[in-house]
């Protein structure tokens, strides 16, 4: 009889062991829920979209078709770079620095070189997209910064000089 109730009884804990599930049920619901929190945060940011395309195929005719962006401050900045170019010469990228350091940050940015994109480590970059090859749209998202003016270039050398606009934070 001690041995049948001895059986019982850890047939018994098995059983509630196994009935308890496993950890996995209980982590892919963390994960849902996660998921659930991200895209509502998604939701609730405050988006100001632009699609900003990049024009021409040789040094005179390329520029960007805007030149004043205007957003407001605190909210999320997301830049669709369009790069309409056809010439293999013609990389494009949108760079968004604090005002009056365009010819700084430039120089830096073409000493950093094609391994980091034309990109510097500069503390003047607010934000930086990749390098858009003809034909190829990136996009860039960021949170705007305190009310001022800035302004956004092309790193890409040569560029910088022609392909520029302001991008003005209210």
């Amino acid at each position: 009889m001690k041995k049948i109730t001895t059986s019982i009884a850890y047939s018994l804990i098995a059983v509630l062991l196994f009935s308890c599930g496993s950890d996995k049920k209980e982590t892919e619901s963390n994960v849902e829920i996660e998921t659930q929190i991200v895209e509502a945060t998604e939701v609730t940011k405050n988006w100001e979209e632009f699609t900003v395309k990049a024009l021409g195929n040789t040094m005179p005719e390329m520029k960007y078709d805007l030149t004043n962006i205007s957003v407001k401050e605190g909210s999320w900045v997301r830049i669709k770079l369009v790069n309409d170019g056809i010439d293999p010469s013609m990389l494009h990228n949108i760079v968004f620095v604090n005002y009056g350091k365009r010819k700084a940050v430039a120089a830096e940015c073409v000493t950093a070189g094609p391994t980091k994109q034309f990109i510097s480590n500069s503390s003047d970059i607010i934000a930086a997209s990749d390098l858009a090859d003809p034909g190829q749209t990136v996009t860039l998202e960021f949170k705007a910064p305190s009310k001022g003016n800035y302004e956004f270039m092309c790193t890409y050398p040569g560029h910088s000089g022609i392909m520029r606009g302001y991008f003005f934070v209210k």
